[in-house]
């Protein structure tokens, strides 16, 4: 199985649409910064608190960018490179007709397909963390370090270190909840040739989520909905910290990708392989 692993990981790493997620999430720490340093976005909220209180310096700092740009990833780029990673691993290989050739070695399907999404959800994770590591040092080079200011149902301000424990935190979180969405992905290229609609259907999945959420109508549905749990790391921004829902969120989110993953288990065990 290990070695499995470190097959599946050498050649993740040598396709080029592996580097995409980083490229474009360095890209797009970098236009966040710039739109924050030089846009002034948050004027607003500055003169806000200047009625209450004396402000000294910014509290636009490296967590702030860090925390900020959760806000525009969650439902956007970070889901989309799980899907086009995730949906990719099984599809591809039956699309570029290596699928047959792969499993005439001495290895089982199932061990093989497993191997495959341990490496998905390495990527994923990887990458979340990549963000926010990124986020937070093009942060401090270029806006400074200090403590943490959330506009949340109130002023939040979380001390320095406090902020950076908060922030691994949610982006450990945040990894949970895109490992969900690649997982359904995993699940759909289990029984397609086409990476492509693997990666629409988790995209789908997730947007299909979003706007149920927001309908009255289907309010009974919010409990089962993926999306209702993708925002629980802001649990962590306010005190007390809100434990129980971030742990119901996670718990929700593990039978997510539990649940689709062994879906596509069995439908890839099943599967007849005939090219």
């Amino acid at each position: 199985m290990i070695t499995s692993i470190q097959m599946e990981l050498l050649k993740l790493w040598r396709k080029p649409r592996t580097y995409f997620g980083f490229i474009s999430m360095t890209l797009m720490i970098i236009l966040m910064l710039i739109a924050i340093k030089y846009g002034d976005p948050f004027r607003h909220m500055r003169d806000r608190i200047s009625q209450d209180f004396i402000i000294a310096g910014s509290f636009i700092n490296a967590a702030f960018l860090t925390r900020y740009l959760l806000e525009g990833v969650v439902y956007t780029f970070l889901p989309l490179f799980a899907c086009l990673v995730c949906g990719d691993l099984i599809a591809s290989e039956a699309s570029d007709g290596t699928l047959r050739t792969v499993l005439c070695r001495p290895v089982s399907k199932v061990g093989w397909a497993v191997s495959k999404h341990v490496v998905g959800a390495s990527y994923i994770f990887v990458l979340a963390m990549f963000s926010g590591v990124v986020a937070y040092i093009v942060g401090w080079a270029f806006l400074g370090k200090g403590s943490l200011v959330v506009f949340n149902d109130g002023i939040w301000v979380f001390p320095e270190w406090s902020a950076i424990l908060r922030l691994l935190a949610t982006y450990g979180i945040v990894a949970v909840a895109m490992l969900a969405v690649g997982s359904v992905s995993f699940a759909i290229s289990t029984f397609l040739s086409n990476a492509n609609v693997a990666i629409i259907g988790g995209m789908g999945l997730l947007y299909m989520s979003a706007i149920l959420q927001e309908i009255e109508y289907f309010k009974f549905l919010k409990p089962y909905l993926l999306t209702s749990y993708f925002n629980s790391w802001k649990g962590l921004f306010v005190e007390p910290v809100n434990t129980g829902i971030i742990w119901e969120s996670l718990g929700v989110l593990l039978i997510y990708s539990a649940v689709a993953f062994i879906i596509g288990l069995v439908v890839f065990q099943r599967r007849d392989v005939l090219s």
